[in-house]
């Protein structure tokens, strides 16, 4: 997470009322978002693509890359009060090229754009890759459990720019906008920020060895060890510096969307989150609320590790 120390702080967008500079920028109604050409068939026009796609196939991979952080968590059965709508009423406002990537926060609330020189990049490069930035303002927020008073962050805006000197495979455009997209979210580059601008959360993360980091630590499931109510108090997680190499996130078997080399490497994965992911998603949106009745063993978690449910049953280069 962006923002955080330990587990305290993380920039998310506001799920209570919320405006910027008159702009309307909060969870509520969903996150709009808008894009450079105001259509779909304009964001199309800025790109090469491969093997003969469509426009109506650029539009389908941008909704699912959005849609891929709304679904249910299929190991919790936790729920999300996450979404996304279009709003081509609304201009896409950002900096253009030549401007290092940059920022502009008016437009929609996630601003889409195709440019030839960016941060990470310059004129002349080629890499299917992109880059976003946000700004935050001062809290408190109101979290999506129905918590006010928060000590958090606001994000106020989000920018994403992918490069337009690619030539892009419909799959790896459609993840590389899903990565990027939990970055507006508020999600740091699992691989590159732990322990810089970024805290790597984690129930129980062990770097001995490839196998302790992949298959025992790094894919289970620890979404329900976060306090819904208040995300700061959960117990049985702490922040971690995990390594950008072996045993890390680069062991084999260690997928998560949020790194940002290789994206997991869950090319054409219309779910590509993971457990980690997953619990990422839960700790700055927690929900109360499951679409499924867990198991018993599940329900002692519901119970033990998050506490205040009480009787509620009820996933850059990016390639």
């Amino acid at each position: 997470m962006f923002g955080n120390t330990g587990l305290s702080g993380c920039f998310r967008w506001d799920a209570a009322p919320r405006t910027n500079a008159g702009n309307e920028r909060s969870l509520g109604g969903g996150i709009r978002y808008s894009m450079q050409g105001g259509s779909y068939a304009g964001l199309f026009s800025q790109f090469t693509f491969s093997g003969g796609v469509t426009v109506t196939d650029s539009q389908l991979a941008v909704e699912e890359a959005f849609n891929a952080w709304t679904v249910t968590d299929p190991a919790t059965g936790l729920t999300t009060a996450l979404s996304f709508t279009p709003d081509f009423a609304t201009t896409a406002v950002g900096l253009g090229d030549n401007m290092n990537g940059g920022l502009n926060t008016n437009g929609a609330e996630i601003d889409l754009f195709a440019y030839n020189d960016g941060f990470f990049w310059n004129l002349g490069n080629t890499g299917q890759q992109g880059e976003t930035r946000f700004q935050a303002a001062g809290g408190p927020v109101t979290l999506t459990s129905g918590t006010t008073g928060y000590n958090a962050g606001a994000i106020i805006g989000s920018d994403i720019i992918l490069n337009r000197g690619a030539t892009y495979d419909l799959s790896v455009f459609r993840l590389l906008l899903s990565h990027e997209i939990g970055h507006s979210l508020g999600f740091a580059d699992v691989d590159i920020t732990s322990g810089l601008n970024g805290t790597f959360i984690d129930d129980n993360y062990d770097g001995t060895s490839n196998a302790t980091a992949a298959a025992a630590t790094l894919n289970n499931s620890w979404a329900l060890l976060v306090n819904p109510l208040n995300p700061a108090a959960s117990v049985g997680l702490s922040s971690y510096t995990v390594l950008n190499g072996q045993p890390g996130t680069k062991s084999n078997g260690v997928n998560i969307l949020m790194e940002s080399q290789g994206l997991g490497g869950q090319f054409g994965d219309l779910t590509p989150l993971s457990n980690h992911d997953y619990g990422g998603r839960q700790f700055p949106y927690p929900s109360l609320n499951v679409a499924v009745v867990p198991e018993a063993g599940t329900l002692a978690l519901l119970a033990d590790g998050a506490g205040l449910l009480g009787a509620v049953i009820a996933r850059r280069r990016r390639a």
